[in-house]
């Protein structure tokens, strides 16, 4: 049986699912809430850590300021993006103003930067403001 651990959006559970018994439906095991959770997971600095280091499916953490021009420019384009992908790339947000310590311990430096990881390690990064297409072609990289 294959089986994957995924981070609930809501009350950060960590939840092992199995593919086989996977029905369409995928509550968290604590909470209940949907784990198919199509829009980005704003975080701080906790669950961020959490969805790093348990999810075993890639994720993109968004470093992002409310007073950064480009950063705001990006919200659309990262929420668009993360529509196409459900299960297969789980989408962060995280206010770096807010919460300054996983920033810090991936030394984020400027803003907007976004971290892709796979199994708690970083794979990727890049500080810039990305388009819908952009993100689309990052994260298809992922999987």
């Amino acid at each position: 049986m294959k089986t994957f651990k995924i981070v609930c959006p809501e009350c950060s559970t960590v939840n092992t699912i199995t593919l086989e018994a996977y029905d369409g439906t995928m509550n968290c095991s604590q909470c209940q809430v949907d784990l198919d959770n199509p829009f980005p997971i704003e975080v701080n600095d906790e669950s961020c850590t959490t969805h790093i280091t348990e999810n075993e499916i890639p994720v993109l953490v968004d470093f992002y300021s409310t007073s950064c021009g480009p950063c705001m420019a990006m919200y659309e384009d990262y929420e668009d993006a993360a529509l196409g992908f459900g299960l297969q790339v789980i989408f962060l947000k995280i206010n770096a103003d807010k919460y300054q310590q996983v920033a810090r311990r991936y030394g984020v430096s400027s803003l907007p930067t976004i971290i892709a990881f796979k199994k708690g390690e970083e794979v990727n990064r890049i500080s810039r403001q990305l388009s819908q297409v952009e993100l689309d072609i990052w994260a298809k990289s992922l999987i």
